[in-house]
């Protein structure tokens, strides 16, 4: 049974939801899963593969196509944004870091390239734009992405 999920979002902002683990759904609607979620090639796959197999290669299937579901999501440049369930857990089974997620990175790089902005400059950025990293940064911290002291620390940063 499926243990945990991933949520995973792309770079216009669609939101994927991926559970992690056995698939139920899997084993009892087999090559149906992957068509409903628009998962057109390991829907023929495993149309094929069931068809050829007598509906053996179903059973395999249920073991394995949650992890194929995720890892053909992050090849199209999907992002983890949070998860449910223990990350190491989750970690080997989806056999993905979590902690290099693109999400994180990206908090990262922005921290960065402002701490290393100049103080002259510093005082022409936009109250805005900070206020809309504050509010990025706060979203992350709710989502589950960045622990607490995570988050206190990169709002340090971003303040100072």
């Amino acid at each position: 049974m499926a243990f945990a999920t991933i949520q995973l979002k792309s770079k216009n902002g669609a939101i994927r939801e991926a559970p992690v683990g056995f698939s139920w759904t899997t084993f009892f609607l087999s090559f149906w899963v992957p068509l409903t979620r628009g998962d057109w090639m390991w829907a023929i796959i495993m149309f094929i593969a069931i068809f050829i197999t007598f509906g053996f290669a179903g059973i395999l299937f249920a073991f394995i196509y949650n992890r194929l579901y995720i890892e053909s999501l992050l090849k199209q440049g999907y992002s983890v944004k949070s998860f449910t369930g223990e990350k190491k857990e989750i970690e080997a089974s989806a056999q993905i870091k979590l902690g290099n997620s693109t999400s994180e990175n990206v908090l990262t790089k922005k921290i960065s390239s402002n701490s290393n902005m100049s103080t002259t400059s510093r005082l022409r950025s936009n109250k805005k734009d900070l206020t809309h990293e504050l509010e990025e940064l706060q979203e992350l911290y709710e989502d589950g992405t960045l622990s607490e002291a995570q988050f206190k620390k990169a709002k340090n940063k971003l303040l100072r």
